[in-house]
């Protein structure tokens, strides 16, 4: 943002010394083309503004101003080497004549990876002291950044972009890259940026390792206006996206959700108060369970013009009112494009703010256990460089990184890339479950509640499967326990306890449905060695029992313990009835009456696997429950 004020204070500084129509000519005809230039510079009729300023400078060549405004023509034309070279020339016209010069030219170099150049006039300005005396933490800032880029030059980061083929490319422009967690299904936004056409979002899906053809995903995502800049869960089932000037909109720009039922999109909503605000809300990243939304937002309260703000979905299901991400990640100047990877506390996001190599650059930072974010880590020369780097996605596996880029040799105006990430900027590695919950006896595809529970830190992973086809995704951190429960209105819940290493499972979950007579077992119920004490992360599971139990009324459960056929069967059925017995005390000292609960134990009597193992005899040692009325 303060980058955006100097130009304007520059501008506006210049707009006041030829309004006074003080120049540095005193040729009439010279002044004259000058202007006609300044009034068609005005009408932004830049080529028509340049040929009035070469013809006065054909009549006298030290005019200074023509220098000057030649240079701002073009910046405003996108060529900021040239601007600095008329800045020079007017600078060995008149060192002094305005000093505000030195300070734009130096920005410009900084933009361009003249670092040595910068620190010069940047240093130069400061010695005005009366023009410099309002600018001078940013003058600082900015001179760190010059060494800090000078540093980073001398210790290059491993970087080796490959294009993503002609299936995603195309010769528009292709950026802002959004992955499913299995990688399978790329989305992203298209557009046509010499002509200036509306953005649409396309998608293309992986089949034998090879990107296909990519697809306009239609409507009713895309609409004859722009859609772009967006986000899906780690899932594919749920998408937020940029729109602007929109009818039902609340702001300039607002964020809008839309939720895939098999293969179609719903009609999109706009996310509403508090997300979206009468300001901009743009460029949303949706955390990999589809809970949380971090994006970019310019409304009051920040610390700069845009700032990366933090919401979270609550039970009643609205969105809670946005939290700034505060001093460790947002800055005076513009935080840009966040991308919460799916282990859910990596962050990236681009900055012009933190010091880096002259535009906006590209950052990582981590959130520890308090919810407390670190210092941003520039990814390091040349992932980034003077230009604006921004739009970065890394897989969940935390191996690979996708970003968009104009750089030489792509399909066309702006491709998509991909680079490995050295050890230093990978987040933590996640796997994916996935799954597909069914009729137990119709084999018909079910929506069900899928709920993961760690077993290590109680940390808690939902989804639902899909309503037409059964099928779920949802991202977990590798080398960890988990209970695994699966809920249906009508149905018993699932329950299974999984140990997943570092590599990502396929499960089949079929369901069955309330039956008197059904017996469940309980596959996260913990006992230490031969004790009754229910141990604490048997809770998540006995919480479920009692919501199925909340949730039907009418049933009553018989709960029975079990052992392996280790030791005396009086020792065992005293400790089967034991365990049952505190299942049966839980339940009623959170609220179940006890009317409709029974216990029982029956040692080794009815064992499910082959007690002469020991993968037997664990499976025999467990928790179950019995309908006994419904």
């Amino acid at each position: 943002m303060k980058r955006i004020i100097l130009l304007f204070i520059f501008i506006l500084s210049l707009q006041a010394v030829f309004a006074q129509n003080k120049y540095y000519s005193n040729k009439k005809k010279a002044v004259k083309e000058f202007e006609t230039a300044l009034q068609n510079y005005n009408l932004q009729y830049y080529a028509r503004a340049r040929q009035n300023l070469y013809t006065a400078l054909k009549i006298d060549a030290k005019f200074l101003d023509a220098y000057v405004l030649l240079a701002e023509i073009s910046y405003e034309q996108g060529n900021k080497k040239e601007a600095i070279e008329h800045f020079e020339k007017a600078l060995e016209i008149d060192k002094n004549y305005f000093p505000m010069i030195y300070l734009r030219k130096a920005d410009l170099e900084l933009q361009t990876g003249q670092y040595s150049k910068a620190k010069a006039d940047y240093n130069k300005f400061l010695t005005f002291e009366k023009e410099s005396k309002r600018h001078v933490n940013y003058i600082k800032s900015k001179i760190e950044s010059c060494n800090f880029a000078e540093n980073m030059l001398k210790h290059k980061v491993p970087f080796n972009p490959k294009n993503m083929g002609a299936g995603i490319n195309s010769p528009l422009s292709e950026y802002w890259p959004s992955l499913t967690a299995d990688g399978k299904t790329l989305t992203f936004t298209r557009s046509d940026r010499k002509k200036n056409t509306p953005e649409d979002l396309f998608y293309s899906v992986r089949q034998n390792n090879e990107w296909q053809k990519a697809q306009n995903i239609g409507a009713p995502i895309n609409t004859p206006k722009s859609e772009g800049a967006q986000s899906v869960s780690a899932d594919g089932h749920t998408m937020v996206f940029t729109a602007c000037l929109r009818t039902d909109g609340v702001g300039s720009c607002d964020i809008y959700i839309s939720h895939k039922i098999g293969k179609h999109w719903t009609k999109p909503i706009n996310m509403g108060v508090p997300v979206n605000t009468k300001y901009k809300e743009t460029q949303p990243s949706l955390s990999a369970d589809g809970h949380s939304i971090y994006f970019v937002s310019n409304r009051p309260g920040g610390k700069g013009a845009f700032d990366i703000w933090y919401s979270q979905l609550q039970e009643n299901g609205k969105w809670s009112a946005p939290v700034n991400l505060g001093d460790s990640i947002n800055t005076k100047e513009d935080e840009l494009a966040p991308f919460i990877h799916y282990d859910g506390k990596t962050l990236y996001f681009s900055s012009f703010g933190h010091p880096g190599m002259g535009g906006s650059d590209m950052f990582l930072a981590r959130k520890d256990e308090n919810g407390k974010w670190s210092a941003p880590v520039n990814l390091g020369y040349p992932i980034n460089t003077y230009f604006n780097e921004e739009s970065l996605i890394v897989t969940a596996d935390g191996t690979l990184g996708l970003f968009s880029s104009d750089m030489e040799g792509g399909y066309g105006q702006k491709d998509i890339y991909r680079f490995e990430l050295y050890d230093k900027i990978r987040p933590g590695r996640t796997i994916f479950a996935k799954g597909l919950v069914y009729h137990a006896k119709t084999k018909e595809p079910l929506q069900a509640e899928v709920k993961i529970t760690s077993l290590e830190d109680s940390s808690v992973y939902q989804t639902v499967s899909d309503k037409l086809s059964g099928d779920f995704l949802i991202s977990l951190a590798p080398d960890k326990s988990y209970a695994f429960n699966v809920l249906k209105k009508g149905f018993l819940p699932y329950s299974e306890n999984l140990y997943l290493p570092d590599s990502n499972i396929l499960v089949k979950i079929p369901l069955q449905p309330v039956i008197a007579g059904n017996i469940f077992v309980l596959r996260n119920i913990f006992f230490d060695i031969d004790k009754y004490d229910l141990k604490p992360k048997s809770y998540p599971e006995l919480n479920i029992l009692f919501g199925f139990l909340k949730e039907n009324p009418k049933i009553s459960i018989e709960i029975q313990g079990h052992t392996d056929n280790t030791g005396t069967f009086s020792h065992n059925k005293i400790l089967s009835e034991n365990r049952a017995k505190a299942v049966y005390d839980y339940l009623i000292g959170i609220g179940i009456d006890k009317n409709r609960l029974k216990y029982k134990g029956f040692a080794d009597t009815k064992p499910i696997a082959d007690n002469d193992t020991k993968e037997g005899r664990a499976l025999n040692r467990r928790t179950a429950f019995k309908i006994i009325a419904y």
